[in-house]
Order: C-alpha cells, then sequence, then structure tokens
C-alpha cells in the first residue's frame, strides 16, 4: 500500500514539475523576440512578378535584430525568383544578403541576424537564372525599423 501512494506521490510531483516547468520556460522563450511584424513585398516598389517575398522582422531582447525571409517562385517562365536584403549600420557600413530559388511553387525560408547597430534594411525582389539575380524590382521595402 505505501508503495502505491508512493508512486502516485512520485507521479503527481512529476506532473507538477513538468507543468511548472513550462510554465517557467514557455514564457522565457517567447520574450527572448521581442517587438516582431510582418512584412511583405506585395503591392510595394520592391515587387517583382514572378517572385513573392515576405518575413517577420524581430528586435531581440539582446538588441540585435532577426529577419525571417520566405521567398517562392511564383511564375513559370524559367526564371528563378531571388530577393535582396540590404542593412545598413550606426557607422556607414552595410550588408547585402541574397536569397533564391527556382522552380514554380518552390519556397526557401532562410534568417539573418544582425548586430544591434543595424539602422535599416529594405528588400526587393528580383528574377534570375543559375542562382544569380539578373532584373531587380525598381524600387525597395523596408522591412526593418517598421
Amino acid at each position: 500500500m505505501t508503495t502505491l501512494k508512493h508512486r502516485a506521490a512520485s507521479a503527481a510531483i512529476g506532473t507538477l514539475a513538468l507543468v511548472c516547468g513550462t510554465l517557467i520556460i514557455g514564457p522565457a522563450q517567447s520574450a527572448s523576440a521581442a517587438n516582431c511584424r510582418s512584412w511583405g513585398t506585395t503591392d510595394t516598389a520592391a515587387d517583382i512578378v514572378g517572385a513573392y517575398t515576405h518575413g517577420e522582422g524581430c528586435t531581440l531582447d539582446s538588441g540585435r535584430v532577426q529577419i525571417d525571409v520566405t521567398i517562392e517562385d511564383t511564375k513559370a517562365d524559367g526564371k528563378g525568383a531571388c530577393a535582396q536584403l540590404h542593412a545598413t549600420y550606426a557607422d556607414g557600413g552595410t550588408r547585402d544578403e541574397w536569397v533564391y530559388v527556382a522552380g514554380t511553387g518552390n519556397t526557401l525560408d532562410k534568417t539573418f541576424n544582425y548586430a544591434s547597430s543595424v539602422r535599416n534594411i529594405w528588400v526587393r525582389e528580383g528574377l534570375g537564372n543559375s542562382g544569380k539575380c539578373t532584373e531587380m524590382a525598381g524600387g525597395t521595402h523596408k522591412v526593418w525599423p517598421k
């Protein structure tokens, strides 16, 4: 009888620890990405027919910036879809990242992290072949800060 009570008590403590652990861990994980905002290039100056680019920009608790990008090749034209992300930093430095996907309906997700000294990030879509962008949208769309 004591063994049954002991097992029941152990199970209850284990369940309580699991629930408490979830309650403690859950909010801490979600708090690591504060101030997140969705963005997309549709109907902006950065939009080009044949590509669909969207994502989310977050200012992390550390002050760093995280940009999530999804790009899709949306047109069966023999060209792949690409996107350029361009960041400008407080010291005047810049950084460009390129994302490329080919094949109608194919998508690619990428995440980029930037130092807290980043001041502006914009995106523009393009089309290309063999993993290179050869035709870019005429304008850009600011994705961070919004």
